[in-house]
């Protein structure tokens, strides 16, 4: 389209949506040629003072309450708008082209920069400028107020209050969601600490939690309970590589660095390090480490322990502070990596251990991008605190682009800490009976000696390597039959209403994919 034309359709929409509500009760929708289209029933900005925090975490618990589930998109323009007051005011709009009602599917397909897309892409832009500039002083360019224009999916990041720009973007059928990423409750209840899952377990190491193996390295407990080591026997994790999406990998742990080939692990396969948040991949917070130790760290000569897929590839992007993804950059940043590995052509399997009781449409924007992408993506259901014992399976888990897993004790009952629900599709031993610092073991920030790593946490990585091992058998096999042959071979012969089809049997299901 014609800039004329495209600025002409841009200031007849503003001009639109700016009408007072009679005329708003009347109004018609564009026609199917014009880049933006208002929706059937617009609603008026808010009006007055913004809800407070207190007013707006109400909201938050009483929808907690009422559904175990809150997500913005349920939210009206008037929490929406206040919301967007607090923190660093960052505002992630998504959008699309009027033609198509659900991205979701082809999200991997559109093209941004390019047709209608970009038309749309621009338009909202200049929307947003030109309200904000009937108020600003001094005026203010794009620039100045766009955080993240991404170059992948249609999502546009406003540093943006203005309640009439807001109420704009609500009212029309370009517009995704309006998505106010950086509101942090003031609800005690409504908290979690900043630093979640980075400090690691000091519980002294029991020597019944562990075995030795060859060439001089240790085994976990709970391998024996998934029959992996029986799996070795047939399937290493060869030719298959696994991403995993965490608050940083340590610089210091040579098991995942210049060591990452050694003993057993010797052969062909890679560790790279990718940041899509900070300026490194590496820090001191120790989960990444953990969690990449489980699902891929090398069976060694070094009396430390070994992985769960020992010969697959590992490629692992800092994408958060911690494991709470409550910041926006967090969001982003794990929607971010969500996209650097679905473009992976070589990279299988995405393992996250992190997440938000409170779902995103950005992450939501990430993982379909992956799993469209082809990408078996597992994550963890959650960690429950004490206010949320009730609390089901958490995001990006919950999304059904995921498969949620969640531990277990050695009795099957879930986990001290974890959490269960209807999304959850396989859970993982994870938790002595008797002792809820006893947990699985992994690779420690520097040294050799294992350190307990429990939770849905580590059920999730070893459950990224356990399909790693059968992937491994025939690289030709797709997400859908790795996960059927998963399926076929666990502990249920039919999915639960909390536990999904329970614990894997890494060596039957290894013995099943020979077969295909």
């Amino acid at each position: 389209m014609k800039k004329t034309l495209l600025a002409f359709a841009t200031l007849f929409v503003i001009s639109i949506v700016s009408c007072q509500k009679n005329e708003n009760e009347t109004a018609q929708p564009e026609s199917q040629g014009d880049v933006l289209r208002l929706k059937q029933n617009p609603v008026d900005e808010p009006v007055g003072t913004a809800l407070s925090q207190v007013v707006i975490d109400k909201k938050i618990k009483n929808t907690l309450e009422t559904t175990h589930d809150f997500n913005w998109e349920s939210m009206n323009i008037t929490y929406l708008w206040s919301a967007a007051q607090y923190g660093n005011h960052a505002v992630a709009v998504g959008y699309k082209t009027v033609d198509i009602s659900d991205i979701s599917p082809i999200i991997h397909q559109v093209k941004v920069r390019e047709g209608k897309f970009k038309a749309v892409h621009d338009a909202i832009i200049n929307l947003v400028v030109t309200e904000v500039n009937k108020t600003a002083d001094p005026k203010i360019k794009a620039s100045d107020i766009i955080i993240e224009d991404d170059p992948v999916l249609p999502i546009i990041t406003f540093n943006l209050k203005d309640r009439s720009a807001l109420t704009k973007l609500y009212n029309l059928e370009n517009v995704r969601y309006v998505e106010p990423l950086d509101y942090r409750p003031v609800d005690n209840e409504l908290q979690v600490e900043s630093s979640s899952g980075c400090s690691g377990s000091t519980y002294a190491l029991n020597a019944a939690d562990y075995s030795s193996t060859t060439p001089g390295c240790l085994v976990p407990w709970n391998y024996n309970n998934l029959n992996i080591p029986t799996a070795w026997n047939t399937a290493q994790g060869s030719g298959i590589k696994i991403g995993v999406i965490d608050a940083g990998i340590s610089a210091t742990q040579a098991l995942l660095g210049s060591q990452f080939n050694n003993g057993l692990s010797a052969g062909n396969r890679t560790v790279t390090y990718d940041y899509t948040i900070g300026s490194s991949a590496f820090t001191t917070c120790t989960h990444g480490t953990s969690m990449s130790g489980l699902a891929a760290g090398p069976r060694n000569n070094q009396n430390a322990t070994t992985g769960v897929a020992y010969q697959s590839s590992l490629h692992f992007i800092h994408a958060c502070d911690d494991v709470v993804l409550d910041a926006s950059a967090e969001k982003t940043g794990v929607k971010n990596a969500c996209v650097r590995m679905g473009d992976m052509a070589d990279l299988q399997i995405i393992s996250m251990s992190v997440g938000s009781p409170f779902g995103s449409s950005v992450l939501k924007d990430g993982v379909n991008y992956a799993y469209n992408k082809g990408k078996m993506i597992v994550a963890a259901a959650g960690t429950s605190f004490s206010w949320t014992t009730w609390w089901g399976v958490i995001y990006p888990a919950a999304y059904s682009a995921c498969y949620a897993i969640t531990g277990v004790n050695e009795s099957g009952s879930t986990c001290a800490d974890c959490h269960d629900g209807s999304q959850v599709k396989f859970t993982i031993p994870m938790e002595r009976n008797g002792n809820t610092s006893r947990n699985s073991l992994s690779l420690s920030l520097s040294n050799t000696t294992p350190s307990y790593i429990g939770g849905s946490s580590a059920a999730t990585a070893t459950m990224a390597g356990i399909a790693a091992l059968v992937w491994s058998v025939k690289p030709s096999l797709t997400r859908d039959q790795v996960f059927t042959i998963l399926k076929n071979t666990a502990q249920y012969t039919s999915s639960t209403s909390n536990h999904g089809y329970g614990n894997p049997n890494a060596s039957a299901a290894v013995a099943l994919a020979l077969t295909y």
